[in-house]
């Protein structure tokens, strides 16, 4: 057992079990089962794409940046807009299921392909693109500012990069909510206490384990989160807030044409107060739980 394992529990950390544990519940059908998740993140990502027009892929040599299993980029073949579509993936197994879909669809292999990427930069050449999509990837990005700069390499002039993004500061930032079902968890208690909570919840026998904690043999695998204490030793979410894109898509020098925000809420009193509160400077940033993003690389 680690040492993070064996700590003894502060007030924070005792604080954000004992609240974890009592809003505990069993997974919904998409997270307890890997093809239902698909069928969900297909309909997800299609709601995504709602927020833009598919005008935008009309002609265009489009880039699915973080494509995972392909769910988006099918999408976009299945419009018959695109000249052409690559997506792009550090995922390997999501890259095989990929590609294991689209040899079921003859029709679109001239145009649609999947290759991986690397986190040193887009295995692209220069100004050979003119579409970016990166929908819920971005706060997986360890590296923000390196993957602006070379999404502005590999765009044409004129070029656009299209995002849906979760900011950190937003109710479920830390995206560890599978273990601790408790919004702004990391302002309200921090990186530590909730490193060492998800820790003893996954431990917990009332915890029933999600599908990307089964092994092959549909067993659970060991306990990965008493090996971290913070978000930069997991190396999964960034951390990155809204301020800090705009700067560093402005020294990419990407143009930023379009930022909306959502709040917390989708309809009714919950929304109302979302939206009231993102309007409050500061505490603005942490109702917002998610943007819409586009950015334009500027003419020749």
């Amino acid at each position: 057992m680690s040492n993070v394992a064996m700590a003894p529990m502060d007030i924070r950390t005792r604080a954000c079990t004992a609240i974890a544990r009592a809003l505990m519940k069993p997974p919904e059908a998409k997270m307890a089962d890997i093809g239902t998740y698909a069928e969900w993140r297909d309909a997800a990502l299609t709601s995504s794409w709602r927020h833009f027009s598919d005008e935008e892929l009309r002609g265009r040599d489009v880039l699915d940046f973080g494509c995972g299993a392909g769910q988006l980029a099918f999408l976009f073949a299945s419009k018959g807009l695109a000249r052409s579509i690559t997506g792009v993936d550090i995922d390997t197994a999501a890259l095989d299921r990929a590609r294991a879909e689209l040899a079921k669809h003859p029709e679109w292999q001239a145009s649609l392909r999947f290759i991986e990427g690397d986190v040193a930069g887009l295995p692209l050449a220069d100004a050979s693109v003119d579409l970016i999509t990166a929908f819920d990837c971005m706060e997986h990005v360890m590296n923000p500012a390196a993957i602006l700069a070379d999404w502005a390499r590999v765009l044409r002039p004129g070029g656009r990069v299209l995002l849906e993004w979760f900011p950190f500061k937003g109710p479920w930032g830390p995206h560890m909510e599978a273990l601790i079902p408790v919004p702004w968890s990391h302002v309200l208690f921090g990186e530590k206490a909730m490193f060492r909570t998800a820790a003893a919840i996954y431990d917990d026998p009332a915890f029933v384990p999600r599908h990307w904690d089964l092994g092959p043999d549909g067993a659970k695998k060991p306990n990965k989160w008493t090996q971290w204490e913070s978000f930069a030793e997991q190396a999964y979410v960034n951390q990155l807030d809204t301020a800090t894109f705009r700067r560093l898509a402005e020294v990419a020098d990407l143009r930023i044409v379009r930022f909306d925000r959502s709040g917390f809420g989708r309809s009714g009193p919950k929304k109302l107060v979302g939206d009231a509160l993102m309007a409050v400077p500061v505490l603005g940033e942490y109702a917002t739980s998610y943007t819409v993003i586009a950015l334009e690389k500027p003419a020749a």
